[in-house]
């Protein structure tokens, strides 16, 4: 039975750190709302963003969309690792469509779907799983996650900021970023010119789903 003590990475796949800072954007506010329950993503006002090098002289930046839920029973003590919530899910599933690449250049795009990018033809959805979460002394969430692109699993570390101002009772808004190696994953073999890290920046808003969970139900009691 997993435990919330720290413990080595166990999962199979690929670890890419995060190499952009997301811990100085928020610190430990009591006045932050507390985002204990389940949470529907708003495809429509969600998207992540990514940021490619290539040749380091330009930088390819796009988005894509996606969709998905956030459940969370109670944060963690500060520093300590969770690898399992009470309920058993993970605090963050989410499907990203990669055929929605969006770069602002129509032959990029297509180029980015195609087989030796993001294949969206055969492998229509990326799925991002969270399998732990850890809340830092600064108050950001540092969340391993499993990212299955191309179908290819592998870890991606992310670092997550709830925004307390247009975050409420029924709404969630968070920040993130992470750093994934495309050539783990396949993206790009054969693209000797594009850097190997892809930066991810999530922006996420969320509404409190309408259905609760036994656990939420038993708090509520």
């Amino acid at each position: 039975m997993p435990t919330d003590e720290a413990k080595p990475n166990e999962l199979p796949g690929r670890f890419v750190t995060d190499q952009g800072r997301t811990d100085h954007e928020t610190a430990p506010n009591s006045s932050q709302p507390r985002p204990t329950g389940t949470w529907t993503i708003d495809p429509a006002d969600s998207t992540v963003s990514f940021a490619w090098p290539k040749l380091r002289l330009w930088t390819i930046t796009g988005r894509l969309h996606g969709m998905g839920v956030i459940h969370l029973d109670g944060l963690p003590p500060v520093g300590v690792v969770r690898f399992e919530q009470p309920s058993g899910l993970p605090v963050l599933t989410m499907a990203l469509d990669p055929a929605s690449v969006e770069t602002q250049d129509a032959d990029l795009d297509a180029m980015l779907r195609g087989p030796d990018y993001f294949d969206a033809v055969r492998h229509r959805w990326w799925t991002l799983r969270s399998q732990s979460l850890e809340v830092l002394a600064t108050g950001t969430w540092r969340v391993m996650a499993t990212l299955t692109a191309r179908g290819t699993p592998g870890l991606v570390e992310l670092r997550f900021a709830v925004i307390p101002g247009p975050s409420g009772p029924d709404t969630l808004v968070l920040q993130g970023r992470g750093v994934l190696d495309r050539r783990a994953f396949g993206i790009g073999r054969q693209a000797w010119s594009f850097g190997p890290q892809i930066q991810l920046d999530l922006a996420v808003r969320a509404n409190r789903a309408a259905i609760r969970t036994r656990i939420e139900r038993q708090e509520a009691a």
